[in-house]
C-alpha cells in the first residue's frame, strides 16, 4: 500500500485518478491548487506525487524540486494536457518520474506507479523518523502528536512495544501502523487474541505441531510464531495469558527458536514483537499475575493512548473522517452534517472511545441513508439523549441553579427531552428544505396535517 498524493485544478481528474489508486490498493489525496499540494505534500509522506503543469496559482514543473525536498522525497510523475519536449526536459532536470500527456491510458499510468515503486524499494527510500503513514490514525492534539512520535521510532527499530490504553482507543491500529511502516511491512502481521489462548491449546497454537501428535488433528500445522516469521506478532491483551504461557513465550523471545508439538528438532524464528494491554502490567507482576521478566523484555518502547475525552479538540476530526468512510462503505454521496449533531458529538464522554465513536457514526450514516445531511436524530438516542442532557443542564446552571451534572433528582423529564430533540429535528428541516413544506413532509415522513399541528406547537414559521 502507498501513499499518493494529486494536485491537478480538475476535480474530475483527480476523482478518477483517486478511483484509480484505490482499486489498485493505494491511499490517496488531491489537491485543487500548488499551494494546497505543497502543503500537503510538506507535511505528509508521500510514495509518489501526480502534478500537473498548468495550476491556477503555480507552474507545477516549477515545484518538481521544492516537492523533491520534502522529508519522503516522493516520485513526481507529470500530467499535463500540453506536453512539449521542453517541458519535459524541464521536469526530468527537475526530477520527475515520468512525464505523462492527457488523456492516459489506465495501462501506462498502473505501470509507471509500479515502477516507481519499485524504484523505491530497490533504492531503498524508505521514510525518516517523524514521518509516518498514518493508516487512518486520526487527531493533531499534542497528546496523539506525542504517541505519533513513539510509533515513528517504533518503527525504525526491532525493539518490543507495549501500547497501553483504555478499550477502544485505538491499540490494534497502532500496532498495524507500526508495522506498516516498519522493515518488516511485507512480512506477516500476524493477530494472537491471548483471551483465547489456554495452557491446553497453547503449544498447537503458537508453535504448531507435527505428523498429526496435537488432538484433532490428521496433518502438519504452522502456528502462529511460525506465520509471524520475519513479520510482527501481536499480542492482544497480553495481560490474559496464562503464567505458564507467559513463561514458554518469554523463552522463544529469548532463544529465537522453538520446537514444534510432535517435533524434537528446534526451528529458528525471528520476529517482531508488540503487545497490547488495558490493565497496569506492573500492578499485575507485583502480585505475581504477571512475569516481571517478561513485562521487561515487552517494555523496549511503551506507547500509552490517551482516552478519547480527553483529546477532545480532535473528536471532529475522528467524526469527519468516519462519515467519509461509512459513506464510501454504504456508497452513497458524500454528506454535510449539522451544527447541532456536532454538538452532541463533541459533548458526549465516548465511554468506548475511538472504537465506540466508529460505530456511532456508522449507525448515522446507514440512518441517514440517501439523506444530504447529517441531523441528532441520525444519530444512536442514547448519544441524543446525553447530549440533551448535558445541553439543558448547562442552561440551568447558566441560571444559576445549584446542580451537579450526575445530580440525577435534576435529570430532566423525558417529555421534555423528547419535546427539544423533535423540535431541533423540525427547525433542521426546514431549514434544510428552505422552508419547503411538502419536501421537509417527504424526508420527516410525516402528514402535512401533522406537521402543521407540530409548527404550531414549537411555534416555528
Amino acid at each position: 500500500m502507498a501513499d499518493i498524493l494529486i494536485v491537478d485544478d480538475d476535480k474530475l481528474i483527480c476523482d478518477i485518478l483517486v478511483k484509480m489508486m484505490e482499486n489498485l490498493g493505494h491511499e490517496s489525496r488531491f489537491a485543487l491548487t500548488g499551494k494546497e499540494g505543497l502543503e500537503l505534500a510538506k507535511n505528509g509522506r508521500f510514495d509518489i506525487v501526480f502534478l500537473d503543469v498548468k495550476l491556477p496559482d503555480d507552474n507545477g514543473l516549477d515545484l518538481i524540486k521544492t516537492i523533491k525536498a520534502t522529508p519522503s522525497s516522493p516520485e513526481i510523475i507529470i500530467i499535463t494536457g500540453d506536453s512539449n519536449p521542453d517541458g519535459a526536459e524541464m521536469a526530468f532536470n527537475s526530477g520527475a518520474w515520468n512525464y505523462l500527456g492527457k488523456p492516459f491510458l489506465r495501462q501506462e499510468l498502473n505501470l509507471q506507479v509500479s515502477r516507481a515503486l519499485q524504484f523505491r524499494k530497490e533504492k531503498g527510500n524508505v521514510s525518516t523518523p517523524g514521518i509516518l503513514k498514518r493508516n487512518g490514525l486520526i487527531g493533531e492534539s499534542k497528546e496523539i502528536r506525542f504517541c505519533l512520535e513513539q510509533a515513528s521510532v517504533a518503527s525504525y527499530s526491532d525493539t518490543p512495544v507495549l501500547i497501553s490504553g483504555e478499550p477502544g482507543t485505538g491499540k490494534a491500529l497502532f500496532a498495524k501502523t507500526i508495522h506498516l511502516n516498519s522493515g518488516r511491512s511485507e512480512k506477516n502481521f500476524v493477530v494472537v487474541d491471548c483471551c483465547t489462548v489456554t495452557e491446553t491449546i497453547f503449544e498447537g497454537m503458537l508453535f504448531g505441531c507435527k505428523n498429526g501428535d496435537s488432538p484433532g488433528a490428521g496433518e502438519n500445522k504452522t502456528g502462529l510464531i511460525k506465520r509471524a516469521d520475519k513479520g510482527t506478532l501481536f499480542l492482544d491483551q497480553i495481560s490474559e495469558l496464562p503464567l505458564p504461557v507467559q513463561k514458554y513465550l518469554l523463552r522463544v523471545m529469548v532463544n529465537r527458536s522453538f520446537t514444534p508439538t510432535g517435533s524434537k528438532t528446534k526451528e529458528a524464528c525471528n520476529f517482531r514483537v508488540i503487545a497490547s494491554t488495558t490493565k497496569d502490567l506492573g500492578a499485575l507482576s507485583e502480585k505475581r499475575k504477571f512475569q516481571k521478566d517478561l513485562l521487561s523484555g515487552l517494555k523496549g518502547i511503551c506507547i500509552h493512548l490517551p482516552p478519547l475525552r480527553r483529546i477532545q479538540r480532535d473528536i471532529i476530526k475522528m467524526v469527519l473522517y468516519y462519515l467519509d468512510q461509512h459513506c464510501r462503505t454504504y456508497k452513497v454521496g458524500t454528506k454535510g452534517i449539522s451544527p447541532e449533531c456536532l454538538d452532541i458529538l463533541t459533548v458526549y464522554k465516548w465511554p468506548g472511545n475511538i472504537r465506540e465513536l466508529a460505530e456511532a457514526m456508522d449507525k448515522a450514516v446507514a440512518s441517514a441513508k440517501n439523506e444530504p445531511t447529517l441531523y441528532s436524530v441520525h444519530l444512536p438516542s442514547y448519544i441524543r439523549a446525553e447530549g440533551i442532557k448535558k445541553f439543558v443542564m448547562q442552561d440551568l446552571k447558566s441560571k444559576n441553579y445549584p446542580l451537579d451534572d450526575d445530580d440525577l433528582g435534576n435529570f430532566p423529564m423525558l417529555s421534555h427531552v423528547l419535546e427539544t430533540t423533535e423540535k431541533e429535528y423540525l427547525n433542521a428541516v426546514l431549514s434544510h428544505t428552505g422552508q419547503n413544506l411538502k419536501e421537509a413532509c417527504r424526508i420527516s415522513g410525516i402528514s402535512k396535517s401533522r406537521m402543521y399541528s407540530k409548527l404550531k406547537k414549537y411555534m416555528l414559521n
